[in-house]
């Protein structure tokens, strides 16, 4: 799986997004993995790792004052937060980043530090700030832009992500950037360059992290919305080679069984993915999978896990408006609220994804006309992400627009194993309709 190149990194994302000036208005993902500063206490790979993080209270309960034990301290937990799902652990955090910026308000793993816990807390607003601070610190540190550019995709300045993007990669090509390449080329709907870069994050992956199975699950992603199950298989598993038990390519093998007919192992293994790490997509994907198997009630307890989960991120100081919205759109029994709640995420993080969310609670609200306007916005970088592209599909038959909603729809289903089964039922249900029109 892991493939060399020879081509020049620094010309990577421009050979790929060149034509971006003249796109009128320029997610991971989810965001990629919190980045790393050079210089902490602990390498990457036993950074999270319980033993670590005991080292470095100890250190800093005999050294109060010294910072870097506590930035260190600070990233430990934050990467722990990333492998457990405890999202409690952001308070410990923001603590430790504090006592290291009271020391020196300049600690560069600290300034990224607090970017981090940011963008892990969906306040990009704020994350902009501390790359901002970052970057005044070291401008030729990768690290910085790594922040930058992850606040900028989701405040949906794309043209300064771009940017960012570009000066990372020019400073250090590694995993790191060679994802948000990735990332940037799959928003612009250059599936086959955004797969070539995932590869070489993956080659330039440290063997044996949880950055590295990350990459390979990004991989795995890549090729299910293509409908290449095959190759997505064999980056999941390369995933959980590298991370034993990782969680998300367990829920990437779950959708390969979904693919394959095979429900019964899909929920087994969404089962064990939740079990591993209680996020509320796997969750969701667990309840419709039910729903689509014909168990109701089972479905049911899924999703109010999700809204337990939510309730949970909010107490931690996650914004969970756009998330929320795009959940309850499908599941919930309030539109006006709904809608309200998407909007208000729209305004925070006026990206792609929150024009995405809007517009599917505002036609799941019955306000067809402006749903279709907020989906034009969210297919504005011509990505062509199976559940966008789906969404909008079903909102252009609604408004008549025959031709387009074809297309899209068309386009989704090349990625049906992407897409949850009950919304493949939906999309496949609309394409019959507009066959007989």
């Amino acid at each position: 799986m892991r493939v060399m190149t020879a081509r020049r990194p620094e010309v990577l994302l421009l050979a790929a997004l060149l034509a971006l000036a003249i796109v009128a208005a320029l997610r991971g993902i989810e965001p990629p993995p919190a980045p790393m500063a050079g210089g902490s206490l602990a390498a990457p790979a036993t950074l999270g790792d319980p033993r670590t993080i005991a080292r470095l209270q100890e250190r800093l309960r005999r050294a109060p004052n010294d910072v870097d034990a506590a930035a260190s301290l600070g990233l430990a937990y934050l990467q722990r937060a990333r492998e457990t799902g405890d999202q409690g652990l952001y308070g410990q955090a923001e603590q430790a980043l504090e006592v290291a910026l009271a020391g020196n308000p300049q600690h560069l793993d600290a300034l990224v530090g607090r970017g981090a816990l940011a963008l892990a807390r969906h306040q990009f607003g704020e994350a902009l700030e501390w790359g901002e601070r970052a970057r005044a610190v070291a401008p030729q540190r990768a690290v910085v832009y790594g922040v930058l550019t992850d606040a900028y995709v989701e405040l949906g300045r794309y043209e300064e992500a771009v940017a960012a993007a570009q000066q990372m990669i020019d400073i250090r090509p590694d995993r790191d950037s060679y994802s948000r390449v990735a990332y940037l080329r799959e928003l612009h709907g250059d599936v086959a360059g955004a797969i070539a870069a995932m590869e070489l994050a993956v080659d330039a992956g440290a063997p044996g992290t949880e950055g590295t199975a990350w990459s390979y699950v990004q991989l795995g992603n890549l090729a299910l919305g293509q409908g290449n199950v095959a190759r997505a298989e064999e980056a999941y598993r390369a995933a959980l080679v590298e991370w034993p038990g990782y969680a998300h390519a367990e829920a990437g093998l779950a959708r390969v069984a979904v693919a394959r007919g095979d429900d019964a192992r899909a929920a087994a293994r969404y089962a064990t993915a939740l079990e591993r790490l209680p996020l509320p997509e796997f969750a969701i994907a667990l309840g419709e999978l039910y729903a689509h198997m014909g168990r109701p009630t089972d479905a049911e307890r899924q999703y109010e896990l999700v809204r337990a989960m939510q309730q949970l991120n909010a107490a931690a100081g996650v914004d969970v408006d756009m998330e929320l919205a795009l959940f309850d759109a499908d599941h919930g029994d309030d539109p006006a609220g709904t809608v309200a709640r998407a909007r208000a995420a729209y305004l925070a993080r006026p990206s792609i994804y929150a024009a995405d969310a809007l517009a599917w609670a505002l036609y799941r609200a019955g306000q067809g006309e402006e749903a279709a306007r907020y989906s034009a916005e969210a297919l504005r970088l011509g990505t062509r992400d199976p559940a966008l592209r789906l969404r909008a599909g079903l909102i252009a038959t609604a408004a008549g627009e025959t031709v387009a909603a074809r297309e899209h729809l068309e386009l989704a289903l090349t990625g049906a194993p992407a897409l949850s089964p009950l919304r493949v039922a939906e999309g496949r249900a609309a394409l019959e309709r507009l066959a007989h029109r």
